[in-house]
């Protein structure tokens, strides 16, 4: 350990050294710095955990539309494998849920600590029963909005021995949801011959987390209201699978109870609480914006992205019927245009690509570009086009190209929303220059800030980061997993799974930092010369 420790202490004393020549090696220039205006209202959020996306990200977007967005003290929640502090979370939300006018709430880590723990799934049903009716207690004059997630496909790579049958639960959870539809004789046996191949106990684990899962979920839909509305997503799903029978189950309660305007279903988790805060937003605006879907190429509509429920027009509808926005039938009559790229092994973007969407924003339109890849590659990427062919970036309203492409899309979604929401507030209201350069500058920094995460990060720079902790013999355990069921249905799709074990290390999350310093400067330069500090 001792000789690791030196080794990583060497790699990050490189590359730290390296970002410092870089930085002096570019030109100097002075940072625009704009006095931001004071939010107008606050709310609250209790995220699905304390990653930044569902965090922090969640409070940046809240910023661009002047909203302050309270959260919990960094005590009480989650650090990665820790759970979050459950009794202390729930003490701060019945302090301060009565102080705000809207609360977004994470039912998941009010219940077992964060998205982690829930794939857990160590709560137990007095625990649940408990919950729902402190969930019910909130003031009632103050509107809510609660989430909960539906537990994912694959089990936590936490449980043992269950992780080690991971592919025999996969193809059991697809084969039992094909059983329900079909009620193919078929299927069912093979279905019969993979329950044979899993431990009783393991098997029985897997099926209760759905069934805890649909009892919690069904008790939590019984309080929504018009002020308590409910949110349910979907962690890592499938088109088959256990998941989608209860998302299944969930719709028909749904409409059974005639709650469709008071609950609904969606097709992702890390991005739901950015989502909700646009809805909230748009309704107290009273704007419901059109946006135009235009895909960059023919086959990107109907396309199947890793770990998603749905293909992505289906995903992208959703959302925008989930934050009260709708589908424009063109560019015209659009508030917003939404760029969707979906590189694959069939297609990567080219200059047609970037030379298309420069179009768009030559004629002022306001583009939102999600950039999504499909085998999370840089390649397969828009991104690397526009600047290769120096599409202005900086003029893009909104920019996400990471993990799923729920995530990418919900971002970029909101983010667009948002901005475009608030220009047109402070448009009609007649705001100076001034304040109408301080929103951008605000969307700009946003949209820098994922273009060197979602891009730079984790499209350069962790691959090879990757690769130097592989060659000090600090090495990344890759298990790749596939499932191709049979075709006797016409819903069965293949479905790939890549789960990444990093052995652990108390200096990745370092390392990470300093490597990343080696590339930062270099990406800011791209974006231009104020953010080269």
């Amino acid at each position: 350990m001792r000789n690791s420790s030196k080794i990583i202490f060497i790699i990050c004393t490189i590359m730290l050294i390296s970002g410092i020549c870089l930085r002096l090696a570019l030109p100097s220039s002075t940072p625009l710095r704009l006095k931001q205006q004071p939010p107008t209202q606050s709310i609250l959020l209790l995220p699905l955990d304390s990653r930044p996306v569902c965090s922090t990200m969640v409070q940046k977007l809240g910023a661009l539309a002047g909203l302050n967005v309270i959260l919990p003290p960094k005590a009480c929640l989650d650090n990665y494998r820790t759970p979050s502090d459950r009794q202390k979370l729930l003490q701060w939300l019945q302090t301060n849920q009565p102080k705000y006018d809207y609360s977004i709430i994470s039912a998941d880590n009010l219940l077992h600590g964060g998205l982690l723990a829930a794939r857990m799934n160590t709560a137990a049903p007095a625990e649940e029963d408990a919950l729902l009716k402190q969930l019910q207690q909130f003031a009632p004059a103050k509107q809510q909005a609660i989430f909960s997630v539906i537990p994912r496909l694959l089990v936590s790579d936490q449980l043992l021995p269950d992780r080690w049958y991971q592919y025999q639960l996969m193809r059991y959870s697809q084969l039992a949801d094909m059983v329900r539809i079909t009620g193919s004789l078929a299927i069912t046996q093979e279905l019969r011959r993979t329950e044979a191949k899993i431990p009783a106990k393991v098997l029985d684990k897997y099926r209760s987390r759905y069934q805890q899962s649909d009892r919690f979920n069904l008790g939590l839909l019984k309080l929504a209201t018009d002020d308590r509305q409910i949110t349910f997503g979907q962690d890592d799903a499938s088109p088959i699978g256990l998941p989608h029978a209860s998302a299944v189950r969930l719709q028909s309660s749904i409409a059974a109870q005639k709650l469709q305007q008071q609950a609904q279903i969606t097709y992702g988790a890390d991005e739901i609480a950015s989502l909700l805060l646009t809805r909230y937003y748009l309704q107290q605006s009273c704007w419901q914006p059109k946006v135009y879907l235009h895909y960059a190429s023919p086959k990107a509509e109907g396309a199947d992205m890793p770990y998603m429920a749905v293909c992505v027009g289906a995903a992208l509808r959703n959302q925008l019927k989930l934050m009260g926005a709708s589908e424009a039938s063109t560019p015209d009559s659009a508030d917003l245009i939404c760029y969707v790229n979906c590189g694959n092994d069939d297609f990567r973007p080219s200059a047609k690509q970037a030379q298309e969407l420069q179009q768009m924003l030559n004629q002022d339109y306001k583009v939102a570009l999600i950039d999504s890849s499909a085998n999370f590659e840089a390649d397969e990427l828009l991104l690397p086009q526009l600047l290769a062919n120096n599409v202005p970036i900086n003029k893009l309203s909104a920019y996400a190209a990471w993990n799923t492409f729920s995530n990418s899309s919900g971002t970029a979604l909101a983010q667009g929303l948002l901005f475009c929401g608030r220009l047109r507030q402070l448009q009609t209201a007649g705001a100076d220059t001034e304040r109408l350069a301080a929103l951008f500058a605000a969307n700009l920094n946003f949209t820098a800030e994922r273009i060197l995460e979602d891009y730079y990060y984790q499209k350069l720079v962790h691959p090879q980061l990757r690769q130097k902790l592989e060659a000090f013999g600090i090495t990344a355990k890759i298990k790749r997993q596939q499932s191709n069921i049979s075709r006797e249905s016409s819903a069965c799709r293949h479905i790939s799974c890549c789960t990444i074990i990093w052995d652990a290390h108390p200096f990745i999350s370092k390392t990470d930092k300093a490597i990343i310093c080696a590339t930062s400067a270099s990406a800011l330069s791209s974006l231009g010369p104020e953010y080269l500090k």
